[in-house]
Order: C-alpha cells, then sequence, then structure tokens
C-alpha cells in the first residue's frame, strides 16, 4: 500500500469527473421533489423505491459497475482487501439462526430452570432488548456480511447483491462492498487469542427466569452498561467452559460466593472485551471516516485513523503490529503517542479522513446522479380522480326504505 498522502492526491481530480451527474454543483444536488438541495440519506433511498422494479434492478446494476471502476481513496483500500480473497471473496458460511444456550441441566443441575427463547415482539421483553443493545448496534447500514468471533470467520446474514440492500447502503455513500471488506479486514486482525473467551460470551443471554434472547448475546449483555440478572446457569457454564473448574462454585451459588464468580468471569470477560473492541474499531475505521465505534472508541476516530497510517493502510502490516491482550495498554501508549504527537501523522490522517468523507460523498453523488437519469425525481402524476357515478339510485331506494 502507499502513504494516503499520495494515494489521496492522486485521486483527487477523479472523484469529479468520472460521471457527468458526479460533479458537486448546486443544480445536480437539488432534490427535484424539494428543492432545497441534496436530499438526505433517507429520501435518495425512497427515491429509488419510487421507480418501477425493472428500473430499481437496472439502476442497481449501473451503481455496481461505477463503483468496480472507481479510483477514489476507499475503493482502492477495498479492492485491495478484496484481492487478498480473490477466490473466495463471497463464498462464506451462513451465520447460525440463534446464539446457543448453555445447558441447565449439565451446568445446574440442581437448580432446574430450562432455557427458552422468548418473543422480543413483545413489550416486556422488548424493552430489555432496546436497554442492552439497543444503542449499541444503531449502525446505518444493511449488512450482508459480518464476522463471527466465536467461529474465527466472516458469515453471511443475506444475499450480498441484494438490490434494496445495495440502494440502501448506496443512499448513505456506501459501495456494494464495504460491509464485506470491513468484516474481511475484522477477520485479518484476529489472531485467535481470545476464541475460548468470545464462544462462552457469544452465549444467549437468559434472566433468572429462563427467558432467553436470540437478540443478546452474554457479551453485548455484559457490554451494555446496564445492570443485569447474571443467572447460575450462564454464569457456570462460562465458567465450566473458560477454566474447567466444577468444584468451586455450584449452583445455587449462595451470596457469598457470587461476586468471587463474578470477578474471575470479569477477567476473562476484560480480555476479550480489550481485544475485540480495538479490533473492531479499527476495521470500521478502515473505510469510514465516521463510523460507529464499540468500546468507548467513539471520540478516537482521529487516532485510529493515525493507527492505519503508520501501517499504510494495510490490514496485513496492522495484523502484525497489534499487541496481545496482555500487551495491549503498553501498545496503545506507544502507538497513541505516535499517532498523536507527530504532527506529519496528523496531517496524514486528518487526509485520510478526508479521502475516506470524499469517497462516501462521491458514492452518493453517483448514485443520485443515476436516479435522476431514470427519472425518480421527475414530479409524479397525480392520480386521476375517480369518475362521478351517474347511475341512477335503485328502486325504492332513500331513507325510508
Amino acid at each position: 500500500m502507499v502513504s494516503t498522502l499520495k494515494m489521496f492526491s492522486a485521486v483527487c481530480a477523479h472523484l469529479l469527473v468520472v460521471l457527468p451527474f458526479a460533479v458537486a454543483s448546486s443544480q445536480d444536488n437539488t432534490d427535484a421533489r424539494e428543492g432545497t438541495g441534496p436530499p438526505s440519506d433517507e429520501a435518495l433511498y425512497q427515491a429509488w423505491l419510487t421507480l418501477a422494479e425493472a428500473d430499481r434492478k437496472d439502476t442497481v446494476d449501473w451503481f455496481i459497475a461505477e463503483c468496480d471502476r472507481a479510483t477514489h481513496f476507499r475503493s482502492t483500500l477495498e479492492r485491495y482487501v478484496l484481492d487478498l480473497h480473490r477466490d473466495n471473496r463471497f463464498d462464506w458460511p451462513a451465520a447460525t439462526a440463534e446464539p446457543p444456550i448453555y445447558d441447565t441441566a449439565k451446568h445446574a443441575p440442581a437448580d432446574l430452570i430450562p432455557r427458552k427463547f422468548v418473543d422480543t415482539t413483545k413489550k416486556r421483553f422488548a424493552r430489555t432488548v432496546e436497554a442492552l443493545v439497543g444503542g449499541r448496534r444503531a449502525r446505518d447500514l444493511r449488512p450482508a456480511f459480518a464476522y463471527d468471533w466465536a467461529a474465527g470467520t466472516v458469515v453471511t446474514l443475506g444475499r450480498w447483491d441484494d438490490p434494496d440492500r445495495i440502494a440502501f447502503n448506496a443512499a448513505r455513500g456506501l459501495s456494494p462492498y464495504t460491509n464485506l471488506v470491513e468484516a474481511l479486514v475484522e477477520q485479518r486482525l484476529d489472531a485467535g487469542e481470545v476464541r475460548p473467551e468470545a464462544k462462552a460470551f457469544a452465549h444467549a443471554y437468559s434472566d433468572r427466569s429462563g427467558n432467553a434472547y436470540r437478540e443478546i448475546t452474554l457479551y453485548e449483555a455484559w457490554s451494555s452498561g446496564t445492570e443485569i440478572e447474571m443467572p447460575d446457569v450462564e454464569c457456570l457454564g462460562m465458567l465450566h467452559d473458560l477454566e474447567d473448574d466444577w468444584r468451586s462454585f455450584i449452583a445455587p451459588v449462595p451470596e457469598r460466593k457470587q461476586r468471587p464468580l463474578y470477578d474471575r468471569l470479569g477477567v476473562h470477560y476484560g480480555k476479550l472485551r480489550k481485544y475485540r473492541a480495538l479490533r473492531t474499531a479499527l476495521a470500521r475505521t478502515y473505510l469510514s471516516a465516521a463510523p460507529v465505534l464499540p468500546g468507548g472508541y467513539g471520540p478516537s476516530k482521529l487516532r485510529l485513523n493515525g493507527f492505519w497510517e503508520l501501517q499504510s493502510s494495510d490490514p496485513k502490516l496492522m495484523a502484525a503490529d497489534l499487541p496481545t491482550a496482555k500487551a495491549w495498554g503498553a501498545w496503545f501508549d506507544k502507538r497513541a503517542a505516535q499517532a498523536d504527537d507527530d504532527p506529519e501523522v496528523v496531517a496524514r490522517s486528518r487526509t485520510r479522513m478526508a479521502g475516506l468523507k470524499e469517497s462516501r460523498d462521491w458514492t452518493r453523488r453517483t448514485f443520485q446522479g443515476i436516479l435522476k437519469e431514470y427519472g425518480a425525481f421527475d414530479p409524479k402524476p397525480a392520480a386521476p380522480s375517480p369518475a362521478p357515478d351517474d347511475s341512477p339510485p335503485a328502486e325504492g331506494g332513500g331513507r325510508g326504505a
């Protein structure tokens, strides 16, 4: 990979001339229906939905073709990662339908409360989902891929070429490949050190009544910052998996032993969180200037871009540089000092973020221009008024009939 400064300067001219309608002008960026400048992301997607089905498919095919030949900064990064997976870039296993559940009979036979998945469309269960994962999953994209930390592989969530998904993401400035590349980078950065912890905390969260949630893993529940119920089944299940200790704690765990049990599990969770959150945050900042970030990394976008600059935006170099969970603190302090204090690195980081933002803007302009060509913003004719009913009233009609 080349430095961001060289790459960004080489593609700046291209960003405004790839397509006639990609040029940013007040006229080209006006929503014909609103007349107030560029449409919002959602308005752009809704404009696509107004097209006939065949036209929606054609616009997405055209958009994919433009992204395939784009040379802006983000497309260069995407193409580099996709080329590392040339033979199997789309060939990944399907994600599991629901997380595993710890077996009560195995881990807490004296406290037998079977686990059952609940219907989270019901208000009482929906409130739990919202409290534990609602705001933390609020990424404005529709993914077709994800990285499964427990399995150590990219997984598919749906068809990558689904037109509706591509159009929704395009309206938000994302290419058809952004989500896949992010998952591939996350996989590249994971050396497998915390696989046992990832598997244990990938089990479904359950409350003390045995209500299990498909939508919430134990990792997400523990990361929520919300006070949660910690039933013996899940706590002992994790302890048995991670330490093979079946003697120190037996259900029902007495109150005096609960804190020592939680503390031991907390060591494993802390190891997993440090390791995983850093790599997820790096994967998300690889292609996006301002993504939603986990683990408290939200204010550190410039610094994370600096980390990428120190490794020439190459996931292979980043993977080789990243620390073990134990060495996380020393590594982070050293790299943060380089990213924060070196004026040249800071300048390159800002340029990198500017390049990613312009790539996102280019993507939206391109998609909007394609929709203009198909008349998505043309005024729609009003529906004709129903013809008046001139038929005579039926015999015997009227109020007194």
